[in-house]
């Protein structure tokens, strides 16, 4: 027993760096080319003083009050996103009237760049926490929108006859056919979306300040410490993946019927 238990180990390391090789040699790469000093410190300083400077950010608990004001601005404005783009997806899938409302604002809307609008959001609403959230809200509505809308046109229409045949109200063929049938399509706009509202307020911190991890980056390289810039940049991956991951256990919890 003890030896197949280890040999199941030794497999999972095994299998693990061979998932991160390319990562790792990388990285190996970066910290000899920098000691080298074939790199100015500058421009690029090693990674051993990188992850030092991300330590002490850490432990100072200036990277966790940043990453967690990145955090609420994302979440905030990516959940009124969520909440407006599915309703309006599914009522532009399923009414005639709300699809001639929306359906060309949707196609005007999708396609602007939203980080080209930061200087507008902030003459409305400052560079305060309001107008991030509402930037993130409007930039990850779009995709979640989409996918609402796609995915509810392209339910089964024997299931929705079937449905109405069985006396099913409006109310209920709503949430009891047509939402679990296009939760799919949903989930997926939201693993578009949640990406992009990481994008959107690291890009309008570091813009705009107020703090957060986009303005922790930009700050190392106004005030030359580009150890700093780094450590931000490293804490921004780790989120961005960390939540990547998560979204994915939710979405095969969630869709685990399929």
């Amino acid at each position: 027993m003890d030896v197949s238990v280890r040999e199941l180990d030794a497999s999972s390391v095994v299998s693990v760096l061979k998932s991160l090789y390319s990562l790792i040699l990388v990285l190996v790469l970066w910290e000899v080319v920098t000691q080298l000093g074939y790199i100015h410190y500058y421009f690029l300083p090693p990674l051993s003083d990188v992850l030092a400077r991300f330590v002490e950010l850490t432990q100072s608990g200036e990277m966790l009050d940043n990453a967690y004001l990145t955090l609420k601005r994302a979440f905030l404005g990516l959940a009124i996103a969520s909440v407006l783009g599915v309703i309006v997806g599914i009522l532009s899938a399923r009414n005639r009237v709300a699809n001639w409302f929306f359906d060309p604002i949707i196609k005007i809307g999708y396609p602007v760049p939203i980080i080209a609008l930061i200087p507008v959001f902030m003459l409305w609403f400052g560079i305060g926490d309001t107008s991030k959230i509402i930037m993130v809200a409007v930039g990850t509505f779009w995709p979640i929108a989409v996918n609402a809308r796609d995915a509810a046109r392209q339910v089964e229409q024997n299931l929705v006859w079937a449905a109405r045949m069985m006396g099913t109200s409006d109310w209920k063929l709503l949430w009891r056919v047509i939402m679990p049938a296009a939760a799919p399509g949903i989930v997926t706009g939201l693993q578009i979306a949640l990406p992009l509202s990481l994008i959107i307020t690291f890009v309008f911190e570091m813009v705009a300040g107020g703090g957060g991890l986009g303005a922790l980056e930009i700050q190392g390289v106004r005030s030359f410490q580009s150890t700093q810039t780094y450590a931000a940049i490293i804490a921004i991956m780790l989120v961005g993946l960390a939540l990547d991951r998560s979204l994915r256990v939710v979405r095969g919890y969630l869709l685990r019927w399929t």
